[in-house]
This record gives C-alpha cells, structure tokens and sequence, in this order.
C-alpha cells in the first residue's frame, strides 16, 4: 500500500511539471500564434470565403444545375444595365429575368443609344447633375421685325421686310401684335397682314409685308418706329400638324401591351416570341395612356389600316405590320429644354436618365428654337428623364474619359454617321436603300446572314433583303427561308411551294 502511495505521489508531482511547463510555453508563445494564424488566413482568404460561400448560398438540389456560378459569371438585366448580381434571379427595378454574362464582357448598346455613362452619386452631385421629364405643352413660334409707321386718317400701316427662311409662316391675315418703343407703357397694339411680297435678293428671299393697324392710338403718329411681333402656334406649323392627335376611345378587344426586345426595339410584337438578333424573350411593355397600335406598310407608310388583317396591295397582299401611334394632346408638342440639347453639329443629343444613375446618350431629331425649349420631332418619348444641368459635362466625359463606357459596344462612336431611324428610308442620313439593307443584314447571326446573302430576295414581294428593316426568319419543309418583313409569312405558308420554287438552290 505504501509502496502505490508512492507511486501516486511521483505521478502527481510529474504532471504538475508538465502542466507548468505548457502554461509557459502559452504565455511565451501566444503572440506568435496569433500571428501564424492571421497569415494562414490573409493567404488562403479566397479558399476559406469560397468556404464559406458554399455555406451561406446553398441552392436546393433541384436547382443546382441553373445556379452554378463560377468565379468569372455574373447576371445583369438588359433593361436596367446597372442591376448587376453574382446569382440568378430578377430585377428589382422592372422585374425582367437577369441575363448571364461572362464578368467584364462588353454590352450591346440598344437601338439609338450612342453613349452610356454610369456614375456614382458623389460624381453626380459633384457635377450638379439634374433631370426633368419631357412632356407636352403649348408652344409658339416668334419673330419680330421693325420698320417706320405710316399714319392715315384712320388707320396706321408698317412695312417690314421678313427673311423668308426664318418665318417662313408669315400669311396674308394673319393677327400680330405692334409696339412703339416712344410710347412708353403702352401695350402692345393689335394688328394684321394685309399683303405679302416676295422677293429674291442674290440667294437670299426676303418677303415685304405690310401691316395695317385698325383703330390705332391718338399717340401713335406717322414716322415712328413700330415694331411687330409675328407668333404662330408650333403645333400647327408641319411636321408637327400631321402628327396624330387626341387619342380615340380604345375599342374592347384592341391589343394595349406591346412585347419588345430591350436592345432591339425596331421590331414590336402583339404575343410573346424571342427577338431574332440576340434570341432572348421579348419583354411585355402596357401603352401608355395616348398610345394606341395601329397597323402600316414599311414599304408604302401611307397605307394604313386601324385594325389586323389589312394588307398592302402594293406589295402583293403583304400583311400591315404593327407599330406604336403616340397621340399629343391637341395644341400641344413634345418640348425639351435648351440646356438639355448637345449640338455638336453632325447630330443633336440628350442624355437619358435610363435608372438611377446612368445615363443613355439619344440622338433627336428637333424642330427650331422657341425661346428656351425645343419642340422633339423625334427621338424622346414623353415621361422619360433627361439631364437639363450638366449635359455638356456628360457629352465631355464621354469624349475626354471614354473607359468610363468601355463596357459597352457603340459606345464613343464619335462622329460617326448614324443608322437612319427608319428601314429603307433613302435619303435620310445619307444612306440610301442598298445601305441600309446591308445595315440590317448585319444584325443577322453569322451562319444566318451568309444564308440571306444568298438569297439575296423576298420569295413574295421580291424586295431585297434588309430593305425592309430585319429580315423574318422562317422553317419551311425543312428549309430556312428569309422575308422582307414578318408580314409576308402568311402568304409564304398559304402557299409554301410556289414561293420556295422562286428560291435560289442550296
């Protein structure tokens, strides 16, 4: 018994030098831990995050194989290109599917999209960065021009001469208004045209009217300078007069969502259906209030028709296709405000504010100046945002810092010519049919455009390919075959084998 006393006692005495010797070695070695630790883990931080990833972002088993993402894959939506994800799912401002993408691939631009420009908000507010939206309003046309007041016995009559080129509006009749400038507080008199001659001086043409004032003032005597103040009604000067207006009543049963594909908006849809560039689905967009479908021929724009089915008999019965009618108020044009507008000359440009943010160089197409606005031909829509403070900042940017828009295809084009707005409009930018069914063909997937090439024509109306915007593409008995336009298809289908024997031999 002794002796196992002992033994314990020996035991007992051992561990304790142990034990004390692992509390000295802690204390003396604690810092240097703690720093093998810390670059353990600043070396390997990609593994353990990967780590960690897979922890926190487990997909269920059904779903594994639609969200493996690897280090380089990224989703992004087409409509709102700033809504960038490392997973799959939709976007927060529109809905819309997120697109994959490789990490810092380029974008396509959209249709009429020059420029694109994302900046953060300390960079906005730095710049002084503002947007209105563009709406409609009334606006009018002035021109004013002096000349010697004439006074009879009851009335009082001005000459003034009126360069033709810059009011070009002026009419025999028409109401205008006369100041004096040595009547001091006097309003402004009413008057009228009562003749106009024209004339030519060299390659100037000038136009003399003569102004005649009813019941002028007793203060108003002869030899006083007059001056007239001629205003027209933009909304009644052309194109702006042949615009639609005034909306009519829907019609039950009338399409009032367009599908559209977000980088290529030429061509709408009434069903859902992929966009034959790029492949992906068409996305749904209602009309706005003063929108209504209406149905045309590209080739023949005066042939329309308010409900489907009608068809061009120009064209051989080819089906009027769809497009979007926007109807301004009555009196009323679309107008954008002077400091929102880049004349460099070759085109006219405003930055869109596409989301919060970033910023979509447009080219417009715009009427003359009235005062601080511009009335839009083409080119906006009502509603959306543009910068009316810091446009020119926006333009230099572009131009002075151009990897700010690397990331996107067409963008910092320069001066460039631009693709007409309209398929097959020769004259119109300078490009004339043959060009602009080169344009279109181009759009084409590779293996797609050499089949088009080949065929060089439309089997139904016999147009050239591409003359009628981006061909339609169809499957019939096995055979690829392209159309001018998707109207056409109809008729290709009635009747499959007489047009497919007008076909050149694969």
């Amino acid at each position: 018994m002794g002796i196992l006393l002992e033994v314990v006692r020996q035991w007992g005495s051992a561990w304790g030098r142990v034990r004390s010797a692992v509390r000295l070695a802690e204390v003396r070695l604690r810092v240097p831990i703690v720093l093998v630790i810390a670059a353990v883990v600043v070396g390997r931080w990609d593994v353990i995050r990967n780590y960690w990833d897979r922890l926190t972002h487990r997909a269920p088993v059904e779903s594994v194989a639609g969200r493996a993402v690897s280090s380089n894959t990224e989703y992004f939506c087409p409509m709102d290109p700033g809504v960038v994800s490392e997973w799959p799912g939709r976007c927060g401002v529109c809905n819309m599917a997120l697109v994959r993408r490789r990490r810092g691939e380029a974008i396509l631009l959209p249709d009429g999209v020059l420029a694109r420009m994302q900046l953060s908000p300390y960079r906005i507010q730095l710049a002084g960065i503002q947007t209105a939206p563009v709406d409609y309003r009334p606006l009018q046309k002035e021109w004013a021009a002096s000349g010697v007041l004439v006074r009879q016995d009851e009335t009082a009559t001005i000459l003034v001469e009126i360069p033709t080129r810059q009011a070009p509006w002026v009419d025999p009749g028409q109401v205008v208004d006369v100041a004096c400038p040595d009547l001091p507080g006097q309003d402004w008199i009413p008057g009228r045209v009562r003749s106009l001659e024209r004339h030519r001086e060299g390659p100037w043409e000038f136009a003399r009217a003569t102004i005649v004032i009813e019941d002028p003032p007793r203060a108003l005597r002869g030899g006083m300078i007059g001056t007239v103040r001629f205003r027209v009604a933009v909304a009644t000067l052309e194109p702006f007069r042949s615009m639609p207006r005034d909306p009519p009543p829907v019609v039950p049963g009338e399409p009032r969502t367009q599908y559209v594909c977000p980088d290529h908006p030429a061509a709408i849809a009434l069903e859902p259906e992929r966009c034959p560039i790029d492949g992906n689905e068409k996305e749904p967009r209602p009309l706005a209030a003063r929108e209504r479908i209406r149905w045309w021929c590209p080739m023949h724009p005066s042939v329309t028709a308010e409900k489907r089915g009608a068809v061009c008999r120009a064209c051989g019965g080819m089906a009027l296709q769809p497009r979007v009618i926007g109807y301004a108020p009555a009196g009323q044009v679309l107008v954008v405000p002077q400091s929102a507008v880049v004349d460099t000359g070759a085109r006219t440009t405003v930055f869109v504010e596409s989301m919060p943010g970033m910023f979509d160089g447009v080219e417009v197409v715009l009427g003359p100046r009235c005062g601080d606005v511009y009335p839009v031909i083409r080119g906006l829509e009502p509603g959306r945002r543009v910068a009316i403070a810091g446009a020119f900042l926006l333009d230099a940017e572009t131009r002075l810092n151009p990897s700010l828009a690397a990331g996107y295809f067409g963008a910092g084009r320069g001066d460039r010519p631009a693709v007409a707005a309209q398929p097959g409009a020769a004259g119109e930018g300078g490009a004339g049919p043959a060009a602009a069914s080169t344009e279109a063909l181009r759009e084409l997937a590779p293996e797609d455009r050499r089949l088009a090439e080949d065929q060089k024509r439309c089997p139904v109306t016999g147009m050239p390919l591409g003359s009628m915007g981006l061909p339609k593409r169809l499957v019939v008995s096995g055979r690829v075959v392209f159309l001018c336009c998707g109207g056409c298809a109809a008729q290709l289908l009635r009747e499959p084998a007489k047009y497919l024997a007008q076909l050149p031999r694969p």
